[in-house]
Protein backbone atom coordinates (compact mmCIF):
# COMPACT_ATOMS: atom_id res chain seq x y z
CA UNK A 1 0.00 0.00 0.00
CA UNK A 2 1.13 3.70 -0.85
CA UNK A 3 0.26 6.57 1.44
CA UNK A 4 0.63 10.23 0.14
CA UNK A 5 2.21 12.82 2.64
CA UNK A 6 2.32 16.57 2.28
CA UNK A 7 6.05 16.79 2.83
CA UNK A 8 7.48 14.64 -0.37
CA UNK A 9 6.41 14.72 -4.05
CA UNK A 10 6.89 10.92 -4.07
CA UNK A 11 3.93 8.38 -2.28
CA UNK A 12 5.53 6.36 0.39
CA UNK A 13 5.73 2.49 1.29
CA UNK A 14 5.87 1.23 4.55
CA UNK A 15 9.50 -0.13 5.22
CA UNK A 16 10.42 -3.08 7.55
CA UNK A 17 14.58 -2.09 8.96
CA UNK A 18 16.84 -4.74 9.34
CA UNK A 19 18.11 -5.61 12.83
CA UNK A 20 21.09 -3.74 13.64
CA UNK A 21 19.84 -1.26 10.52
CA UNK A 22 19.54 3.07 11.34
CA UNK A 23 18.30 5.27 9.00
CA UNK A 24 18.05 9.07 9.66
CA UNK A 25 14.08 10.68 9.94
CA UNK A 26 13.82 13.22 7.80
CA UNK A 27 10.87 14.77 9.70
CA UNK A 28 12.74 14.83 12.90
CA UNK A 29 16.31 14.16 11.67
CA UNK A 30 16.56 11.30 14.46
CA UNK A 31 17.73 7.93 13.62
CA UNK A 32 15.22 4.97 13.27
CA UNK A 33 16.04 1.95 15.12
CA UNK A 34 12.33 0.57 15.41
CA UNK A 35 10.56 -1.15 12.34
CA UNK A 36 8.50 0.20 10.64
CA UNK A 37 9.14 3.16 8.73
CA UNK A 38 7.38 5.16 5.98
CA UNK A 39 9.67 6.35 3.32
CA UNK A 40 10.79 6.75 -0.91
CA UNK A 41 13.45 4.64 -1.57
CA UNK A 42 14.40 6.78 -4.65
CA UNK A 43 15.02 9.83 -2.83
CA UNK A 44 16.44 8.30 0.50
CA UNK A 45 13.69 9.86 2.65
CA UNK A 46 12.08 8.63 5.46
CA UNK A 47 9.63 9.11 8.31
CA UNK A 48 9.08 7.92 11.58
CA UNK A 49 5.31 6.46 11.63
CA UNK A 50 5.02 9.44 14.12
CA UNK A 51 6.37 11.88 12.07
CA UNK A 52 4.00 10.53 9.02
CA UNK A 53 1.09 11.25 11.37
CA UNK A 54 2.16 14.07 13.63
CA UNK A 55 -0.95 16.64 13.37
CA UNK A 56 -0.36 19.18 10.54
CA UNK A 57 -2.20 21.91 12.45
CA UNK A 58 -2.13 22.80 16.48
CA UNK A 59 -4.56 25.41 17.26
CA UNK A 60 -2.83 26.29 20.73
CA UNK A 61 0.34 25.09 21.85
CA UNK A 62 1.33 25.39 25.84
CA UNK A 63 5.13 27.16 24.65
CA UNK A 64 2.56 29.32 21.98
CA UNK A 65 -0.96 29.60 22.71
CA UNK A 66 -1.75 33.30 21.03
CA UNK A 67 -1.74 32.21 17.66
CA UNK A 68 -2.09 28.23 15.88
CA UNK A 69 0.80 26.34 15.48
CA UNK A 70 1.54 24.77 11.56
CA UNK A 71 4.03 21.73 11.12
CA UNK A 72 5.59 22.75 7.78
CA UNK A 73 8.80 20.78 6.13
CA UNK A 74 11.44 22.88 5.48
CA UNK A 75 12.35 26.36 7.09
CA UNK A 76 11.09 29.49 5.64
CA UNK A 77 14.18 31.76 6.25
CA UNK A 78 17.07 32.11 4.11
CA UNK A 79 19.54 30.89 6.07
CA UNK A 80 17.34 27.27 5.55
CA UNK A 81 17.51 26.56 9.34
CA UNK A 82 15.63 27.33 12.50
CA UNK A 83 16.42 28.00 16.26
CA UNK A 84 13.74 26.30 18.02
CA UNK A 85 12.47 28.06 20.94
CA UNK A 86 12.31 24.94 23.12
CA UNK A 87 15.10 23.81 23.23
CA UNK A 88 18.02 26.70 21.54
CA UNK A 89 19.55 23.99 19.12
CA UNK A 90 19.21 24.62 15.71
CA UNK A 91 16.92 22.40 12.89
CA UNK A 92 16.83 22.11 9.28
CA UNK A 93 13.55 20.05 8.35
CA UNK A 94 9.83 19.71 10.00
CA UNK A 95 9.17 22.45 12.54
CA UNK A 96 5.85 24.09 14.10
CA UNK A 97 6.24 27.57 13.28
CA UNK A 98 4.17 30.53 13.99
CA UNK A 99 5.31 32.89 10.87
CA UNK A 100 3.78 36.64 12.82
CA UNK A 101 5.69 35.66 15.87
CA UNK A 102 8.71 33.88 14.34
CA UNK A 103 8.12 31.25 16.86
CA UNK A 104 9.89 27.71 15.74
CA UNK A 105 10.01 24.15 17.18
CA UNK A 106 11.72 20.98 16.47
CA UNK A 107 8.95 18.10 15.60
CA UNK A 108 9.88 16.09 18.66
CA UNK A 109 10.64 19.32 21.11
CA UNK A 110 6.67 20.24 20.27
CA UNK A 111 5.58 16.98 21.90
CA UNK A 112 8.44 16.01 24.19
CA UNK A 113 6.80 13.92 27.24
CA UNK A 114 6.23 15.82 30.33
CA UNK A 115 7.61 12.86 32.88
CA UNK A 116 10.17 10.38 31.58
CA UNK A 117 12.53 7.52 32.72
CA UNK A 118 15.69 7.87 31.97
CA UNK A 119 18.47 5.37 32.55
CA UNK A 120 21.18 8.82 33.38
CA UNK A 121 19.07 9.16 36.46
CA UNK A 122 16.99 7.25 39.14
CA UNK A 123 14.58 9.68 39.56
CA UNK A 124 11.34 10.89 37.14
CA UNK A 125 12.52 13.80 35.09
CA UNK A 126 10.45 16.55 34.78
CA UNK A 127 10.00 18.99 31.31
CA UNK A 128 10.83 22.00 32.74
CA UNK A 129 11.42 25.92 32.14
CA UNK A 130 12.48 28.22 34.56
CA UNK A 131 13.22 25.98 37.62
CA UNK A 132 13.07 28.10 40.87
CA UNK A 133 13.97 31.24 38.64
CA UNK A 134 17.47 30.42 37.05
CA UNK A 135 18.74 26.64 35.97
CA UNK A 136 20.89 25.46 39.51
CA UNK A 137 23.58 23.01 38.08
CA UNK A 138 24.81 24.78 34.50
CA UNK A 139 26.36 21.63 32.75
CA UNK A 140 23.77 18.92 31.55
CA UNK A 141 24.13 15.90 33.55
CA UNK A 142 24.61 13.73 30.31
CA UNK A 143 26.46 15.76 27.72
CA UNK A 144 28.33 17.95 30.44
CA UNK A 145 27.84 21.09 28.24
CA UNK A 146 26.44 24.36 29.34
CA UNK A 147 22.25 24.87 30.16
CA UNK A 148 20.42 27.79 29.46
CA UNK A 149 18.43 29.12 32.03
CA UNK A 150 16.34 30.43 28.97
CA UNK A 151 15.23 26.91 27.60
CA UNK A 152 13.81 24.05 28.41
CA UNK A 153 15.20 21.23 29.86
CA UNK A 154 14.45 17.96 31.93
CA UNK A 155 14.82 18.03 35.33
CA UNK A 156 14.83 16.64 39.18
CA UNK A 157 14.10 19.31 41.61
CA UNK A 158 15.29 16.81 44.45
CA UNK A 159 18.37 16.25 43.17
CA UNK A 160 19.21 19.52 41.35
CA UNK A 161 19.98 16.92 38.23
CA UNK A 162 18.96 18.73 34.73
CA UNK A 163 19.80 17.28 31.10
CA UNK A 164 19.32 18.78 27.69
CA UNK A 165 16.21 17.84 26.04
CA UNK A 166 17.93 16.48 22.74
CA UNK A 167 20.20 14.43 25.30
CA UNK A 168 17.49 12.65 26.73
CA UNK A 169 15.06 12.18 24.06
CA UNK A 170 16.93 10.37 21.56
CA UNK A 171 16.09 7.13 23.95
CA UNK A 172 12.51 8.51 24.51
CA UNK A 173 9.55 8.41 21.98
CA UNK A 174 7.78 11.62 21.66
CA UNK A 175 4.47 12.02 22.27
CA UNK A 176 2.78 13.61 19.26
CA UNK A 177 -0.72 14.87 20.42
CA UNK A 178 0.09 14.92 24.11
CA UNK A 179 -0.87 17.68 26.44
CA UNK A 180 1.64 19.66 25.35
CA UNK A 181 -1.14 20.86 22.91
CA UNK A 182 -3.87 21.91 24.91
CA UNK A 183 -6.81 21.28 21.98
CA UNK A 184 -5.46 19.03 19.32
CA UNK A 185 -6.07 15.11 19.84
CA UNK A 186 -3.96 12.29 18.75
CA UNK A 187 -3.95 10.48 15.76
CA UNK A 188 -0.78 8.79 15.81
CA UNK A 189 -2.53 4.79 15.71
CA UNK A 190 -1.73 3.79 11.91
CA UNK A 191 -0.78 5.90 9.15
CA UNK A 192 -3.50 8.44 9.56
CA UNK A 193 -3.04 11.89 7.46
CA UNK A 194 -4.76 14.67 9.53
CA UNK A 195 -4.02 17.44 7.91
CA UNK A 196 -5.30 21.22 6.35
CA UNK A 197 -5.44 21.76 2.80
CA UNK A 198 -3.45 24.37 0.74
CA UNK A 199 -6.45 26.41 0.72
CA UNK A 200 -7.34 26.13 4.34
CA UNK A 201 -3.96 26.99 5.72
CA UNK A 202 -3.68 29.86 3.13
CA UNK A 203 -7.16 31.21 4.84
CA UNK A 204 -5.66 31.04 8.02
CA UNK A 205 -2.35 32.24 7.72
CA UNK A 206 -4.18 35.54 6.31
CA UNK A 207 -6.76 35.92 8.76
CA UNK A 208 -4.40 35.48 11.68
CA UNK A 209 -2.00 37.92 9.68
CA UNK A 210 -5.16 40.45 8.68
CA UNK A 211 -6.09 40.74 13.03
CA UNK A 212 -2.57 41.25 13.46
CA UNK A 213 -2.14 44.31 10.69
CA UNK A 214 -5.71 45.48 12.66
CA UNK A 215 -3.93 45.36 15.85
CA UNK A 216 -0.76 47.35 14.77
CA UNK A 217 -3.06 50.07 12.97
CA UNK A 218 -5.10 50.46 15.89
CA UNK A 219 -2.16 50.89 18.44
CA UNK A 220 -0.45 53.26 16.35
CA UNK A 221 -3.61 54.96 16.29
CA UNK A 222 -4.17 55.55 19.70
CA UNK A 223 -0.41 56.31 20.28
CA UNK A 224 -0.88 59.35 17.88
CA UNK A 225 -4.03 60.97 19.61
CA UNK A 226 -3.04 63.76 21.57
CA UNK A 227 -6.12 64.45 23.91
CA UNK A 228 -7.44 68.18 23.83
CA UNK A 229 -6.53 70.57 26.64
Amino acid sequence: MEYKHFSHHHKLKVHQLNEGQAIRCSGCQRLCHKTPVVGCLQCDFFLHTLCYSAERYVEKHSSHSQHPLILIPKPTYCSGSFICNICGETGSSFSYCCTICEIDLHLHCAFAPKKVSHNSHQHELQFSKDIEGEVPDEFCKICNKLLSARHHCYYCNSCRFGAHIYCVINEVEPDYGSSASETTSSNTEGLVTNELTAEEMMVQLQKLQLEMQMTTALAQMIASFKPII
